[in-house]
């Protein structure tokens, strides 16, 4: 007798097997329908995070830091012209008669009839030999949905600068697209801090504050052995080892130590190099002879020289060099990236910068002397903050020269100052900010936040970016 399914049976396995396929069916469609939304998802991602990306790298670069660079063979003694001038380019209209007007901010943000915004930057382009060529404008604005980046040369070499237009109408016909599907481009202005306590003067250590003029004397007391030298130092009435608001420094008092050899024409080896170095101290009259590490460490009368920089605090050290007396003055024979001028903080126990441990607690910084009997004076600012508490330092100038004459020079560093600068709250961002023009140049970032749509699927970025290059002009 045969056996098989019955109709009833088989009509029974048809439905369950039917209904096993649809289901089946619809698992692999919402499967490949949340691979394709997911991929959607990255892609539109993706595409908000290398547009912010991109906007960064631009943005970071905005403004200039004040600057002058000697002539060359290549670029010849305009150079120093040319970037000393930057400002008046850089910024946006520093010189506009009207004070409130006077724009001295590297940036233009406007908020365009679409609701996204429009933002000029502009900042200093380089030539391959590392010399000031031009001052770029770059313009990122939204376009129906398409986020643009277009690009003009405000001034200087068109030949070293990656934007040939001078017009902002004509750079945006050559604009490059940089994300399409673009829902919000919005860029916010953080709000300037809030000052919270006021400046404290800490050298000279006798002076309570700017007008105090009668204690703003100090001394520059030259640091000799271990590959230190003697070096001749007077205040600016030539009184050796005399404190005054200035102090000269080298030749007919005693040149710097040069590490040129004039007899082979060649440097001196390694071992036999000298620095020339001098330590900041107060308001005194001392025996030139006198211990720098002694005078350094004094806090008799709140003359000597000793410092306590405290954590996370901003400090502004800062001074004059007035120009040289004469034409012939052989400082002037500087060259920038061989000889070394520098000024920063030793220890005075040990004679070395700060350090906790192996790690040095702030570098030291440089600065050129005048360009020529006509160029280049005026106030060298650094600003910095350290990242621990710093005890026994005195402030140092550190001199070394390579170049064939330039030892034989003589230079003047005048009304040095150290601030300790106040406090200041957080930088603030607020949705409805709109800086007043006189705040543009104090603001330190910028806020996007950038939306995409991408085959109906969102991508968001939104990143802070520091420009502390915008503003003030110096």
């Amino acid at each position: 007798m045969k056996k098989g399914f019955t109709l009833m049976e088989l009509l029974v396995y048809m439905a369950i097997v039917g209904i096993i396929v649809v289901v089946a069916g619809q698992a692999f469609t919402n499967s490949t329908k949340f691979r394709v939304r997911t991929q959607n998802m990255l892609d539109a991602a993706q595409v908000a995070e290398n547009a912010a990306m991109n906007f960064k790298a631009d943005v970071s670069q905005m403004g200039a830091k004040s600057s002058r660079e000697q002539g060359d063979a290549v670029g010849g003694a305009s150079y120093g012209d040319l970037f000393s001038e930057v400002y008046k380019d850089v910024y946006m209209d520093p010189d506009n008669p009207t004070v409130t007007s006077r724009d001295s901010s590297s940036f233009e943000l406007i908020t365009t009839d679409n609701g996204s915004d429009s933002l000029f930057i502009r900042y200093v382009r380089y030539d391959d030999d590392g010399h000031y060529a031009a001052v770029e404008e770059s313009h990122w604005y939204v376009e129906g949905d398409i986020l643009k980046r277009a690009c003009r040369t405000v001034a200087g070499d068109k030949e070293h600068s990656f934007c040939s237009e001078e017009d902002r109408e004509e750079a945006k016909k050559n604009a490059v697209n940089i994300a399409t599907g673009v829902r919000e481009f919005k860029v916010i202005p953080a709000r300037p801090h809030t000052i919270l306590n006021d400046t404290i003067l800490l050298f000279p250590p006798n002076a309570k504050d700017l007008e105090d003029t009668a204690n703003l004397r100090f001394r520059l007391a030259p640091r000799k052995g271990d590959g230190f030298v003697n070096l001749g130092v007077s205040n600016t009435l030539g009184e050796i080892g005399a404190a005054g608001t200035g102090q000269k420094l080298g030749g007919a008092l005693g040149p710097f130590f040069s590490n040129f050899n004039n007899d082979t024409e060649e440097l001196f080896e390694t071992d036999q190099r000298k620095v020339n170095q001098v330590i900041a101290i107060g308001n005194v009259n001392a025996d030139p002879e006198d211990n720098w590490s002694n005078l350094c460490r004094s806090q008799s009368g709140n003359y000597g020289g000793h410092l306590h920089l405290e954590k996370n605090t901003e400090y502004e050290l800062s001074f004059s060099m007035p120009l040289p007396s004469s034409a012939s003055d052989r400082s002037l024979l500087f060259v920038p990236g061989k000889d070394h001028m520098s000024v920063g903080f030793r220890n005075f126990f040990t004679g070395n910068p700060p350090k906790k441990g192996t790690i040095q607690l702030i570098d030291d910084f440089m600065f050129f002397p005048p360009l020529d009997v006509n160029r280049g004076d005026g106030r060298r600012t650094m600003r910095f903050t350290v990242s621990e508490n710093i005890d026994s330092v005195c402030i140092a100038f550190t001199f070394a020269c390579y170049s064939p004459l330039v030892s034989q020079g003589m230079l003047t560093i005048d009304s040095l100052i150290l601030r300790k600068l106040p406090y200041m709250d957080a930088d603030r961002f607020e949705d409805v900010y709109i800086p007043q023009i006189a705040d543009k140049k104090n603001i330190k970032a910028l806020m996007l936040k950038l939306t995409v749509i991408k085959s109906g699927e969102t991508g968001v970025d939104s990143l802070v970016i520091p420009i502390p290059s915008n503003g003030p002009r110096d």
